[in-house]
């Protein structure tokens, strides 16, 4: 299925509220045809007619019905995401406002940040805390400038360079019985470096742990996508006991011993090498991964933005 676009969306609604393509086409400002038209390209993107043309008056199909009911829901996200655009762009007194997920504003941004400020006296950034689908959508309406993110395809109207590659490991409760058999094939500190495992560290399969409790993020998250596909390709499904918000959090949860965990190598470079804890590089592609910077070229306009982006292209300190 095609995606609808928000303007088809807001067609079919009024031609839902008239029962009548006329006043519809009346109160767009279009004409009839050219609404029919419209109409007709969602139906057949939908594959099932929205409306009964044969009656008089104008009537809802069953079907037409629950999409109706979908696009009134997609009307009034879009309309709460403008006004939450709206604010934000009301509060931007920043040189440069970044948006990037929870674990980038918190470890990796400030220092990059604070450095760049060392060059740069009077620059001043703000940090926005986003998912992925967000971030186009705010770099679109102007509010960010730039962002981070894992998403391997980028849209064709954002730009984007890598900033840097990073790996996942398992995260696993040093008192699991599995740990003694694989006692030797677990990381040290030596082996993560910069956010990667080392190329000369050793890997176990991801089917060692079939049948271990996992802490998943909640869908949506790219780690949670990898993580399933790792145990899929494994030919098991994991057994879930919790669904988080947060890589830290699974961190922390994996620690006390509540399950196995996917996590980012890195984290433990910021928080902190867990006794309480054995990790382990997974002999599977999708263990390694981008992180990219993206922004609206449109966005980047002044000197001091520009340098920003060029000084991340070239920073040693990213980790």
């Amino acid at each position: 299925m095609e995606p609808v676009e928000f303007r088809e969306i807001a067609m079919i609604l009024a031609v839902g509220e008239e029962l009548s393509f006329t006043r519809a086409a009346e109160k767009n400002y279009i004409s009839q045809p050219a609404l029919s038209k419209i109409v007709r390209k969602v139906e057949k993107n939908l594959g099932a007619a929205i409306f009964d043309r044969g009656s008089s008056p104008l009537r809802i199909t069953p079907e037409g019905q629950r999409f109706i009911e979908y696009f009134r829901r997609l009307e009034q996200v879009r309309n709460e995401l403008e006004k939450y655009c709206e604010s934000l762009r009301r509060q931007k007194k920043a040189d440069l406002v970044i948006g990037a997920p929870s674990f980038f504003c918190t470890y990796v941004l400030p220092p990059l940040v604070a450095s760049f400020q060392m060059e740069h006296p009077g620059f001043s950034a703000k940090l926005i805390e986003t998912n992925d689908a967000e971030l186009r959508e705010l770099l679109r309406a102007g509010v960010l400038d730039l962002g981070l993110t894992v998403e391997e395809n980028m849209p064709a109207d954002l730009k984007s360079f890598v900033l840097k590659s990073e790996s996942i490991v398992l995260a696993v409760p040093r008192a699991t019985p599995i740990n003694a058999r694989l006692r030797d094939l677990a990381l040290g500190e030596s082996d993560l470096r910069g956010g990667l495992v080392n190329e000369d560290a050793p890997c176990v399969s991801i089917g060692a742990f079939a049948g271990e409790r996992f802490l998943f993020l909640k869908p949506g998250n790219d780690i949670r996508a990898r993580g399933l596909k790792i145990c899929h390709d494994a030919g098991f499904e994991p057994q879930i006991v919790m669904e988080l918000d947060q890589l830290l959090t699974a961190y922390r949860l994996a620690e006390a011993g509540l399950g196995v965990a996917f996590i980012r190598a890195s984290i433990p470079c910021y928080a902190g090498f867990s006794p309480d804890l054995c990790l382990y590089r997974l002999d599977h592609p999708d263990t390694q991964r981008q992180i990219r910077v993206i922004f609206n070229d449109g966005a980047l306009a002044s000197e001091r933005r520009k340098s920003f982006v060029a000084y991340l292209k070239s920073c040693p300190e990213v980790r």
